[in-house]
């Protein structure tokens, strides 16, 4: 379970956690967890039922896992996927008719 000095992780965070060792999880949740990353639109889009029957678990197999990933709720959770997809998509390039003439 993820430590309390770390409230509401962004999903960066949660892989640089899940890599440094930082957190881990039992087999179900860790399975769960490999398809969200993955795919995270699955998550950011889906409902808890959907979320559930992609991942192969049940309901409370997702609410635990976001309570062990350090979020208070599933849909805690999906904000940081959703910013997550957001912070992805947004170019880091002011648009073209912003830069500067060379």
């Amino acid at each position: 379970m993820l430590s309390s000095s770390v409230a509401h992780p962004s999903v960066n965070d949660l892989k640089r956690l899940i890599v440094e060792r930082r957190i881990t999880y039992p087999a179900s949740l860790q399975q769960a967890m490999r398809l969200l990353l993955g795919n995270p639109g699955v998550i950011a889009f889906g409902t808890l039922r959907s979320v559930a029957q992609t991942c192969n678990v049940s309901e409370t197999t997702i609410a635990r896992l976001a309570s062990h990933s350090g979020y208070s709720s599933f849909k805690e959770m999906q904000g940081a996927f959703r910013q997550h997809l957001v912070l992805i998509a947004t170019p880091h390039d002011p648009p073209f008719e912003q830069q500067r003439p060379l």
